[in-house]
């Protein structure tokens, strides 16, 4: 009976430990956020300027570097 209890003693410890090192692991690092992914301008006129503001969150625990910025 006791080495029963044992095994199912260490058994509950390993798991805890590696679920804590598994959600540890998720929770690292930058975490880029959009407010919406994409924005419609619907109909332009030619040579008409139009621009739009996309917010940008971050919710990781360490600092967010926007290094390039693609248009498409």
């Amino acid at each position: 009976m006791k080495k029963y209890f044992n095994m199912v003693l260490a058994c509950a410890f390993f798991s805890a430990f590696f679920a804590h090192f598994a959600l540890a692991l998720e929770s690292q690092g930058p975490k880029m956020v959009l407010e919406e992914l994409k924005f419609d301008f619907g109909e332009v006129k030619e040579g008409e300027s139009v621009s739009h503001t996309f917010r940008v969150f971050n919710q990781g625990d360490q600092p967010l570097e926007i290094r390039k910025v693609k248009p498409g």
